[in-house]
Order: structure tokens, then sequence, then C-alpha cells
């Protein structure tokens, strides 16, 4: 009797065991499929820098899918035991401090597949700490896998996220291309259609977005996140949104959804402008464009050095 105990607990270990491995890949690959709405999420929290946020959130994909294949594997469980709880304990204190600090939006545990908040988040690693004990029980099997094993094992997985979704500044740069001079010129002179914006004195940030494109609320996010973390001057930033009115009037937060105000523009000149891309954004000074940025080159260090050039 105490043998078939002994026997059934084992294999309910083993079981708890492989389950988690499969739970860790999964949230691993979940964050790797909305990779850019992770590492906007890492950097809101004004702490990193957007360049380190793109680089955290992969780190933590990769841990992430090591710590899955290591309880799947069943080798070493004492190693990855460890490794396991202390990524959870340290999950748990950052959605604490989240939660303590207000924060209510996705946690992106699961990436965007489940959305979870802090809250629900905190009882979810509660409930993997529970089961890591479980599988703790678990032995390990018998067989040792050699070098050439266990290093494909460890390199594979690490590549992969960074072939698979590589950070953007290892793949675009800021750029001094200027996109249609001509009707951006003509836009901000006196006459012109974004004259009202008062483009012509100063240094602006104009991002040009759209309500519907994802790319463009995120672009936006990290636009207000390099001017929260860096103190740059709010008033710089400008934004304009295509619209069928004629007349450009400046609109409400609350009405795009977008964190900075917008200046709604004619369709027509927004394409003219903007050659149809969206996101796109200008760094404008004196009414003369610098340069320009799609969504993936927005560069942290460009802009804040084009806005505090004045005080040094």
């Amino acid at each position: 009797m105490t043998s078939f105990r002994s026997k059934a607990a084992q294999v309910a270990a083993v079981a708890v065991r492989m389950a988690l491995g499969v739970l860790f890949v999964v949230s691993a690959v979940a964050k790797l499929l909305s990779i850019d709405e992770f590492e906007i999420y890492l950097f809101s929290y004004d702490v990193l820098s957007l360049r380190l946020s793109m680089l955290a959130a992969r780190l933590v994909i990769v841990a992430e899918a090591l710590v899955g294949i290591g309880l799947l594997a069943n080798v070493w469980n004492r190693f990855v035991n460890v490794c396991a709880l202390l990524m959870v304990v340290v999950f748990t204190v950052f959605l604490c401090l989240s939660a303590l600090a207000g924060r209510t939006d996705n946690c992106h545990c699961m990436g965007s597949i489940i959305e979870m908040n802090p809250t629900q988040s905190i009882v979810k690693n509660a409930v993997l700490l529970v089961l890591l004990l479980v599988a703790a029980g678990a032995r390990p099997w018998r067989w040792k896998p050699r070098w050439y094993l266990w290093l494909p094992a460890i390199l594979i997985p690490t590549v992969t996220v960074f072939v698979v979704s590589a950070p953007d500044y290892w793949l675009f740069g800021p750029q001094e291309e200027i996109y249609n001079r001509e009707e951006l010129d003509k836009a901000i002179a006196p006459e012109g259609e974004l004259a009202p914006a008062g483009l012509a004195n100063g240094k602006h940030v104009v991002a040009f977005l759209s309500p519907g494109c994802p790319y463009c609320h995120m672009a936006d996010e990290k636009l207000t996140h390099i001017e929260m973390r860096n103190r740059l001057n709010k008033e710089a930033f400008v934004c304009f949104i295509p619209m069928k009115d004629s007349t450009m009037i400046p609109m409400s937060v609350d009405s795009t959804a977008f964190t900075h105000p917008c200046y709604r523009l004619t369709n027509m000149t927004y394409a003219l402008i903007t050659y149809g891309q969206r996101p796109m954004v200008f760094l404008i000074e004196d009414g003369a464009v610098k340069a320009t940025c799609h969504y993936r080159n927005i560069d942290e260090h460009q802009i804040t050095l084009f806005l505090n050039d004045d005080e040094k």
C-alpha cells in the first residue's frame, strides 16, 4: 500500500512538472507573439530606456522558455526548481509593486492571449508556487544529457527569440531621410493646413497617427514615455489624425484614445505628407524638417538630444 502511494505521488509530481513546463513555454511564446506590447509595457514604468526595455523583454522570454524546457526535461531538478521558484517570486514581487502603484492594465504574463491585471496574476502565481512545490518531489530521469544535447537546448530557444523578433534598434537606426518634403513644407507654411499648430517656430516632435492603427497607439505610448522619462517639454509633442472634415480642429484625448491631444487633418493632406504610411514621426525645428521616423526606428536618444540641444 505504501509503495502504491509512493508511486502515485511520483506520477502526480511528474505530471504536474510536465504541465508546468508546458505552461512556462506557452507563456514565453505568448509574450513573443505580442513582443511589441510587452516591451512597451516594460518601458511604461519609466525605469529602463527604450532600448533596454526591448532587450529585457526578450531576455524574460528566453528565461521563461529555458525554465519550461528544464521542467519538461526532468533533469538537474534541484537547479531547475530553484530557477523556477526564483522566477515566480521575482515576477510576484514586481506584480505586487505594480498593484500598489495602481496599475490595472494587462501585465502580459500570458502576452495578449489572456489579459490579466497584476492582482489576478498574483493569484495565478500563488497557485504556481504551490504546484512548483508539488513538482519538486518528482525524481529526475536516470539519463544525463550530454553537452551536445543540453547546449543546443539552451542556444536554440535563445537564438530563435532574437531571430524571430530582433530588437528594433538592431535593424533600424535614426534616419535623416525626408519623405515628400515639398508637401510638408507647404502644409507648415503660414498659409498651410498645419499653420494653426504653430510648427513654424520652435522645436516639435510631430506624429501622424490613425485611431484604427494599433502601431499608431503604440507609437503614441513610446513618445509619451520618452517625454516622461526624460522630462521633455510636453508642448513640443503634436499629433495629427486623418479626418474627412476640411477644418483642422484640436481634438481632446478622450475622443481619440491617444495620450497626446491631436489635430484632425484632411485625408488628402495626410496622405500626401506621409505617403500613406502610418505612423510617421517628424522632428521639426522652426518649420524645417530635421528627421523622420516610422514606428520601428523611433529613437529615444535622438528625440531627447533634439529637444534638449538648446539647453547645452
